[in-house]
């Protein structure tokens, strides 16, 4: 798995790109299963002996815990030492309803506002207020800081509007802007529905004209195939990288996911996935 791992940083190009201060979309189109990205960045970054700040609101700590013991760090571990740290927004606000029921609440730690509140809290910022504090944690340990979010489609169920998101969205980028040795990586999961324009859709295609590297990983048209997963389309949009390395500006292969393991391959080569 671990050579997996590099293979797909290989393919990204992020094993050879000085990716502070960048930002990298990854697009996970309804029907197909992008984790494994999130895990080669994670795992690279690890690699890279940079800290790393998970911002976790589709799969859980112990989901990465699980697949980076397959791929030889443990992750609890690094969570102790400090190289490590995890946001989970959906246990927070959890934590929140459940001391708005025992009435012992701490306004300093409310993500969402109570029913009796008469504030406009701002949700957006409050919840970047506790990623902020995570980072400063991580940040302690090493520069640079990789911001690792799974995914961010997920803050439209809290309630925040397009708008809101987007307003999360900025306060993150400012954040990095000010601290160039650390990188964002957001993964959004999409419908792209053609009878209308979901708010998913919405987010990601904001997101795709802010990030430099956009990753989506695409179901087949014609439906699933035994000989592979999807399609894993690699889209470069800083000019000056394209050329030095002689890539293109889109490049097409085919995935395939296999028991803790990937498989990348060119399109029109099915055969070698299999």
């Amino acid at each position: 798995m671990a050579s997996a791992m590099e293979m797909v940083c290989n393919t990204l190009g992020i094993d050879r790109v000085n990716m502070n201060s960048k930002m990298i979309l990854i697009q996970e189109q309804h029907g197909t299963n992008a984790n494994f990205l999130v895990n080669t960045i994670l795992s690279h970054a690890l690699k890279e002996t940079n800290a790393v700040c998970l911002v976790l609101c589709h799969n859980t700590f112990g989901h990465y815990h699980n697949i980076g013991m397959r791929l030889g760090y443990n992750l609890l571990a690094l969570k102790e030492k400090g190289q490590v740290t995890v946001v989970e927004p959906m246990k927070i606000i959890t934590t929140n309803i459940a001391d708005m029921c025992k009435d012992s609440m701490d306004k300093e730690k409310m993500i969402i506002p109570t029913v009796a509140s008469t504030e406009n809290i701002d949700i957006a910022h409050r919840l970047f207020t506790c990623v902020r504090e995570k980072y400063n944690e991580a940040a302690k340990f090493a520069e640079p800081v990789v911001f690792i979010f799974d995914d961010i489609n997920h803050l439209l169920d809290f309630g925040l509007s397009v708008h809101g998101v987007m307003y999360f969205v900025r306060y993150l980028r400012s954040f990095v802007a000010l601290h160039p040795l650390s990188q964002l990586c957001i993964l959004a999961h999409t419908y792209q529905d053609e009878s209308q324009i979901s708010t998913t859709d919405v987010v990601a295609n904001a997101l795709k004209h802010m990030a430099h590297l956009c990753v989506t990983t695409q179901p087949f048209r014609t439906g699933r195939s035994s000989d592979a997963s999807g399609k894993l389309i690699v889209h470069w949009r800083i000019n000056s990288v394209r050329l030095e390395y002689h890539w293109a500006e889109k490049t097409t292969h085919l995935f395939k996911l296999l028991d803790w393991q990937v498989k990348i391959g060119a399109p029109g080569a099915a055969s070698v996935l299999s």
